[in-house]
């Protein structure tokens, strides 16, 4: 029976991490740039750059894979003392955060997950999304 649930489990996992991926790449692959979508038609390159590495958007995309799963995952790893760094998480930003391994200058860390900022309101994703999707979980269960 245990190993019963626990190919359960696994298979749970692999599918999970499928839909995870095939949702990374499908918002990947579409045409378009979310930097010239913010700032419009009109917008100078120095800005457009700007907001590109202000997204992450200047990496390469398996690093911004990585950063995406990193972000999803309750269990991941992030440097809090390097801005520059590419783990980077601002912890003052964001609560909810127990440090549990130390890992030279980067932790591993326990967490919500991180969804980030919206590139349009420049507020934090869960706390947009979190409180509408809270009362529609509630409505639909009563």
């Amino acid at each position: 029976m245990i190993k019963f649930i626990l190919r359960r489990l696994f298979y749970g996992f692999l599918v999970l991490w499928g839909v995870i991926t095939v949702i990374f790449f499908l918002f990947n692959i579409l045409p378009g740039d979310p930097a010239r979508m913010l700032l419009g038609q009109r917008s100078d390159v120095s800005s457009v750059e700007a907001i590109t590495k202000d997204l992450g958007l200047d990496k390469p995309l398996t690093g911004q894979y990585f950063n995406f799963l990193n972000d999803l995952s309750p269990i991941s790893y992030h440097n809090f003392n390097n801005p520059e760094s590419y783990w980077y998480f601002n912890d003052s930003d964001y609560g909810g955060v127990v440090r549990v391994i130390p890992i030279s200058k980067n932790w591993i860390v326990l967490k919500f997950p991180y969804l980030r900022r919206s590139y349009q309101s420049r507020r934090h994703v869960s706390a947009i999304s979190l409180t509408h999707t809270s009362i529609l979980l509630l409505k639909s269960i009563s």
